[in-house]
């Protein structure tokens, strides 16, 4: 009786397992909970120390982790992302006057640097100037 109606028997027992057994809050409760959550904490220490310990760049990593071009990507995204955030940030502060932006300790900074500036400035010209007179002999 069973060979005759196997394929049958083999249906209703997936069915049995896949509708009784393995149900969303059963593979809930065996991948969350304390034990298996502190396994995968050991796992994925376990393979940032084998990652961090191999001499390979970051580019390399990603490659051999099957995300190819993966440095350009991410520069590219970074770039963008970057390149977004001034975009945004200088439509805010376009219409501010340079003094509402710097915060007030830099500001006091720059006035202190202009005596040391304007001296440099100085400098440089009259050695310029003294380079212009000299002429070969």
């Amino acid at each position: 009786m069973i060979p005759k109606r196997q394929d049958e028997l083999a249906k209703q027992l997936g069915k049995l397992v896949v509708d009784h057994l393995i149900t969303p809050r059963s593979i809930q409760s065996k991948v969350i909970n304390d034990a298996s959550i502190q396994n995968m904490k050991i796992f994925v220490q376990a393979e940032v120390k084998k990652a961090l310990s191999i001499q390979k760049s970051t580019a390399q990593l990603l490659d051999q982790l099957g995300m190819k071009n993966s440095s350009f990507t991410l520069e590219q995204r970074l770039q963008t992302f970057i390149l977004g955030k001034y975009e945004i940030w200088s439509e805010e502060n376009m219409s501010k006057s340079l003094k509402d932006i710097v915060p007030p300790h830099l500001q006091q900074k720059a006035l202190d640097s202009i005596p040391a500036l304007s001296h440099f400035i100085v400098k440089k010209g009259k050695e310029c100037l003294q380079c212009g007179r000299q002429t070969p002999s």
